[in-house]
């Protein structure tokens, strides 16, 4: 039996993180989940 990942990776951070990574996205003129998906993967 293979298994398949569906790709989702939900979080919950604090508001106020959540706010600055809003910001930091909309100024670099990507979605928060681009954004963030590129953090974990240069991690």
């Amino acid at each position: 039996m293979t298994r398949r990942d569906s790709g989702k990776f939900m979080v919950r951070v604090p508001p106020e993180l959540h706010r600055h990574l809003t910001v930091e996205a909309a100024e670099a003129g990507v979605s928060i989940n681009r954004l963030v998906s590129s953090r974990l993967a240069h991690a």
